[in-house]
């Protein structure tokens, strides 16, 4: 799943190309995804903002399309029409085509007035990468927190943008067992984990993002990201730490790594 650091990296390389063109056209290819032509014709193109794991293109009028990858969304910048593969829409530019490519088909695309755009920004949590990610804001979202802290992290209504993959990296930083309750945290390990998290998420954005299935460019190349992860997706594997051998579990119903002796409970 494309998670912060990828719709990230989408929104950078996107705001070039993108910024000032009009939108002459939309050809949408399934029947889910529901956006009147008119709403969006002839606007143009004024700033791509990003809050999470959402992409919002923002037209001339204010209002925007929001963008949500799912489990495997992408955005595809082409000069010339083409018809690539698990498209589920198209958006000719003035200058060039935004495709819109999900194999699985849990991404969405909706057309939002400014007001629907801030009740959707309001709805999710402190973006790490943003100003508002401040130590005191993390602190009050610590009180009377009692479940995982891997579920914690996962919850897009308190942090927003961290999924399976950094959670499972961000912990093994912070050298915290991803099952050990919040309230059970020292201060120590808390200060570790509001730190480790814009860490992590900034690394993943400098190695252009993690591809292990299907995350791709907004020019169709894949990030190198996984070939820097520390426990994800390394079961049985030696802990480059330590040497012990990685653990896999299952916390509300997803894969979740960890070394067993960096990561004590």
């Amino acid at each position: 799943m494309p998670e912060l650091p990828e719709v990230e990296i989408i929104r950078r390389e996107l705001s070039l190309p993108l910024l000032g063109e009009r939108i002459v056209d939309i050809e949408i290819d399934d029947k889910k995804i529901q956006i009147h032509s008119m709403d969006i014709l002839n606007k143009v193109i004024t700033d791509l903002i990003r809050k999470g794991k959402y992409l919002f293109l923002i037209f001339n009028d204010s209002s925007s399309l929001l963008f949500h990858m799912g489990m495997t969304g992408s955005l595809i910048y082409t000069k010339a029409k083409e018809n690539l593969r698990f498209q589920r829409a198209r958006i000719t530019l003035s200058q060039g085509f935004i495709s819109f490519c999900d194999a699985r088909r849990f991404g969405k695309i909706k057309y939002l007035t400014e007001n629907e755009r801030e009740k959707v920004m309001e709805s999710l949590g402190f973006d790490p990468l943003l100003s508002e990610y401040s130590w005191n804001n993390f602190e009050k979202l610590l009180i009377n927190k009692t479940l995982p802290v891997k579920n914690f992290l996962m919850n897009q209504a308190w942090i927003t943008g961290i999924g399976n993959i950094y959670a499972s990296e961000i912990l093994f930083l912070s050298k915290i067992h991803p099952e050990k309750r919040m309230k059970e945290l020292t201060v120590q390990e808390r200060k570790s984990l509001f730190d480790s998290i814009p860490l992590i998420l900034n690394q993943a954005i400098i190695c252009e993002g993690t591809t292990i299935r299907d995350y791709q460019h907004t020019n169709g190349s894949s990030g190198f990201f996984q070939n820097c992860l520390q426990v994800y997706d390394r079961e049985g594997k030696p802990c480059l730490v330590c040497g012990t051998p990685i653990v896999r579990i299952k916390m509300a119903q997803r894969s979740t790594y960890f070394c067993p002796r960096c990561q004590k409970i």
